[in-house]
This record gives structure tokens, C-alpha cells and sequence, in this order.
């Protein structure tokens, strides 16, 4: 080998002249150089793995894939769950009263609406949320088309839902984002809710602007009440149900034993005969009215008189099916006493027809500024049937008191007008129903509202321009009302009549915006829980 080449060999092996332990280090040198690279493109592997996992985890994905498709409109797993969580509460409100038998205790998922088991509360609620999204959609279109937006009431309204979710969850403890993801599920957001409740605001908004523009001229209203007068009508009448129940036995054991089809017949039998002495002592009265009140121990117990001894006023269409066709019969005549079988089969009524008539009590347009009394009260947890934190301090009820004598003076200080009166109310009342109107409310019927302020608005002498303040004892509304009698308006049949006229026209175009629509479920559907 010549020199030059041996002198470019040596160059080119650097481990030349070393050592065996100096090779030996060398080559552990190198392997740990190689397990860090590897250990570093393991970490960043792992790195990107977790950065995926946490995406994840924070709903970007599941918010991003389409869960239901309406007539071009996608909606996501958050959209559904905003109407999921409007028919779960609807649900749970009829099982307060007995109308229904869910259980929010228990997940939806697990519990069926009917006894054949077809479908669970989960896939209910999820079928209504669909249902609304529809609705929703035909809407949102018809309001495109024409050019309607949110006005400023409505931008208001946005900002007055969203401040009472952030509200009420921070009253339980919970931040805003917390609360949202609470009711509504963990993908909920609050720029998804603002979104979800932007939607409906302005899809709701159109629907009135529709509803209220309808007009019908007094001789479209006198024809409805001539085809309905049986359902318009109201109704004046005592009644009293004869029980016609078997007693259940009991057995050795101590267990219920069913009463036997003779023994049912002979409860129902004994009813009727208890029945049939009731009516025939009313038709013997000169009073009957006076009677009715009389007897009625002697047939329903002592225990039942309280229940039957009201004088009944019910429009029409409220009648029970068990009687209703004997009251509504063209010929019936004040003092008229009937006995009918219960339509459920568990006893008779005693009915005593007093009076018929078409209501023309008018009703009455008022304004009202609601301060609501400070809340500053900690539940006091050795008390369980009392929420402390529900129930303002006489201090507080002083204070809005007199805050609205003080709002009362400022008006009778200015020009007293109905529109000053409604200036103050958009800028002072509590009343989230009516501070955007200037705190008006237009056709109030009697009874609709709480006793002392019917009494009120309704008493004979009232006049337009009256005003008074007066308390409100009612549970969350607990504070002082400042009101504005503004005048009389049409009376409660022609108020009924309009409405229904108003509620078959809006229905029937709801029913043809959402023509053609049909609604599409996507993937994103399975993340609804």
C-alpha cells in the first residue's frame, strides 16, 4: 500500500490506534446516543397522543360532527341536547302532577315510556329534539325569507336567558361553564349555548310577529262562537260523585285481596241507589242550590262535603266527558238534576244545572313595574321543608316597598302618561315578561292573576289612569308591583274566539312551512346521553 493510501485509510477509520477498552466505550456511547433518539421520538409520539386525547376530550371533535340534518341546515351534538333537555324537563314537570312516570332519578336510558317496552325516555327525548329541530328549521327559513332579524327586545331577551343560567349556577355553586355542561351535557359550551338560545329567540320572535298579525273581522269572531258555542259557553252547576268502589278485603296474611265481580256490581249498584235518593230529594226542594248543600253530607260523608260544596263555573270545553253532553243539550233549564255513570266506571255524579251563558266580562289592559325583593338570606339546612335563601327579610320587602312608592312618585311628578309609566318600567322592573313593553299586559282575564291584584285591576269602580301599589306574596316574585289601569279591552268570549281562530290559522301554517322538510340523523347522534 503506498503511503498516501495508507495515510487516507487511517483518516477514514477513526477508531484507528485506539485501544480495546477505548472501543469498547465508544461503541456504549453510541447505543445511548441511538435509545435517546429513540426515547425522544417515543416522547414526542406520546406527546401528540395526549394533545389528541385531551382535544378529545374537550368536545371539539364530537361538536364538529353532524348529528341531525334539516332542509340544508346541519345541527350538532349541542343542538340536540338544548331540545333534549327542553323535553327531559317537560317530562319531569307532568310527573310532578301524576302525568307521567318518569323518573329523573334514574338515566332515561334505562327506563321505558310504555309497558311493552318500545322505546326508553332517552330515545323519547331524543325523538322530540329531532321534532324541534324541524320546527326550528321551517322557521329560521320562513323568517330568511322574509328578511326578518332579532330586534333589540330580543337581543335583550338573549342576554336575560344567559344571565339566568350563569345566575342560578352560580347560586348552587357551579361556574358558568360548569352549569351549561350540567344541564345540558358535557359538550355544551356557552358560545354553543349563546347560539342555541340566539336560534331560538329569533325562530320564537317570528312565530309571534305571525301569530299577532293575524286579524279576523267581528263577523268571522260571531261565526266561530255560533259553531262552538257549546265548548265557549260557561257553565254554572253543582255536582257531587256517588263512590261506587268495592272495598278491598284483606286475607289471614294480611295481603289484598281483589274484590270479586259480584261485589264491584253490588258497590256500583248501591251507588246508583245512593245517587238516585240524592237527586230525587234536590228535585223535591223548592231551593235547590240551598239543598245541594245540605245534603250533600248525608251522600258523599262528611270528609267529601268541602270537595263537592263549591259552586262550579267551567267554560265548556273543560266539562267532565261523564256529563257533558246532558249539560250542553239545547233544551237543558236552571234546576235540572241529573244522575250519569262515571265514564271511568267507579261510581255516579249528581249533576244540578244552575246557568248557561256567554261571557261578556270584559277584560283589561294594565302596566306594571315589579320590585322584586332583595335576596340575601342563607339556607338554613336544620330546617328541611324550609329554603331560607327563597325568602326575603322584611328589610328587603321594606326596601322594594319602598322603592316602588319612590318609582310611583316619580311618575305622578312627570306627565302621567301611559307612555312615561312604560318608560319607567323597561328601566325598572323585575318582570322579565313585560320590562321589554314597557310592562304591559294586554287582555288579562280574571283570575289570571294573583288575588290581590285581581281584586284590583278588576274592581267595578276602576278607571283608566288609576294607579296603586301593592305586594306580591308569591314565591320567587316576592316584592312590591307599582300598576297602571290603561283601560277595559273585548270581552273573555271574543278574547276566546280570537284565540282559537288565531291558534288553527298558526297551526296550520306551521304545518305548511315545514312541508317537504324531512330531518336526517347523523353520527354525531350517539354522543346524546
Amino acid at each position: 500500500m503506498s503511503a498516501s493510501r495508507e495515510k487516507k485509510t487511517r483518516q477514514s477509520d477513526p477508531n484507528k490506534g485506539l485501544s480495546q477498552a477505548q472501543r469498547k466505550e465508544l461503541q456504549e456511547q453510541k447505543a445511548a446516543k441511538r435509545k435517546a433518539v429513540i426515547y425522544t421520538v417515543i416522547g414526542v409520539i406520546a406527546a401528540i397522543l395526549v394533545a389528541v386525547l385531551l382535544v378529545w376530550h374537550s368536545g371539539i371533535f364530537q361538536r364538529r360532527v353532524t348529528a341531525v340534518s334539516v332542509g340544508g341546515r346541519d345541527y350538532g351534538i349541542t343542538d340536540v341536547m338544548y331540545y333534549y333537555n327542553s323535553a327531559l324537563n317537560t317530562e319531569y314537570m307532568n310527573s310532578l302532577y301524576g302525568l307521567s312516570a318518569f323518573d329523573a332519578s334514574t338515566d332515561p336510558a334505562e327506563q321505558y315510556r310504555d309497558e311493552a317496552q318500545t322505546q326508553t325516555y332517552h330515545d323519547y327525548f331524543v325523538d322530540q329534539a329531532v321534532t324541534s329541530l324541524t320546527s326550528l328549521t321551517a322557521l329560521l327559513n320562513a323568517a330568511d325569507e322574509a328578511g326578518y332579524t332579532m330586534t333589540e327586545e330580543d337581543q335583550a331577551a338573549v342576554e336575560e336567558t344567559i344571565d339566568s343560567f350563569r345566575h342560578t349556577g352560580e347560586q348552587n355553586g357551579y361556574s358558568y361553564d360548569s352549569y351549561l355542561r350540567i344541564v345540558f351535557g358535557k359538550f355544551m359550551t356557552p358560545s354553543a349555548f349563546r347560539t342555541c338560545v340566539e336560534r331560538a329567540q329569533l325562530a320564537n320572535s317570528y312565530h309571534d310577529s305571525v301569530y299577532n298579525g293575524l286579524t279576523y273581522t267581528d263577523e268571522e269572531i260571531q261565526a266561530y262562537y255560533d259553531e262552538n258555542a257549546d265548548s265557549m259557553d260557561t257553565y254554572e252547576y253543582y255536582y257531587a260523585m256517588i263512590d261506587g268502589t268495592a272495598e278491598t278485603a284483606t286475607d289471614a296474611d294480611g295481603n289484598e285481596v281483589e274484590p270479586t265481580e259480584e261485589e264491584s256490581a253490588a258497590a256500583m249498584e248501591e251507588a246508583k241507589a245512593q245517587a238516585d235518593a240524592f237527586a230525587a230529594a234536590l228535585n223535591e226542594a223548592d231551593d235547590k242550590a240551598a239543598a245541594f248543600g245540605d245534603l250533600l253530607g248525608d251522600y258523599v260523608g262528611e270528609d267529601s262535603v268541602d270537595t263537592y260544596s263549591p259552586l262550579r263555573t267551567t267554560v265548556g270545553s273543560g266539562l267532565s266527558a261523564s256529563y257533558e253532553e246532558w249539560m250542553r243539550d239545547a233544551s237543558r233549564a236552571a234546576g235540572d238534576v241529573t244522575v250519569v255513570e262515571s265514564s271511568s266506571g267507579n261510581g255516579y255524579y249528581v249533576v244540578l244545572f244552575l246557568d248557561r251563558y256567554r261571557d261578556e266580562t270584559p277584560t283589561v289592559d294594565i302596566r306594571h313595574i315589579l320590585v322584586r325583593a332583595e335576596l340575601t338570606q342563607e339556607d338554613d339546612e336544620s330546617t328541611e321543608d324550609v329554603d331560607e335563601s327563597q325568602i326575603p327579610t322584611q328589610e328587603a320587602l321594606d326596601a322594594a316597598k319602598a322603592e316602588a312608592e319612590d318609582l310611583l312618585s316619580q311618575w305622578e311628578a312627570g306627565d302621567k302618561t301611559a307612555e312615561s309609566f312604560g318608560a319607567l318600567a323597561e328601566e325598572h322592573s323585575d318582570d322579565t315578561g313585560s320590562n321589554t313593553n314597557g310592562g304591559l299586559y294586554e287582555q288579562v282575564y280574571e283570575g289570571q292573576m294573583f288575588d290581590a291584584f285581581n281584586d284590583w285591576i278588576f274592581d267595578e269602580s276602576r278607571q283608566e289612569g288609576d294607579t296603586t301599589v301593592l305586594e306580591n306574596p308569591q314565591s320567587g316574585q316576592q316584592g312590591w308591583h307599582v300598576i297602571y289601569f290603561q283601560g277595559k279591552d273585548d270581552p273573555v268570549w271574543k278574547i276566546t274566539a280570537d284565540t282559537a281562530l288565531r291558534d288553527a290559522d298558526i297551526n296550520e301554517w306551521l304545518t305548511e312551512i315545514q312541508d317537504g322538510l324531512e330531518a336526517t340523523r347523523g353520527d354525531g347522534l350517539r354522543y346524546a346521553d
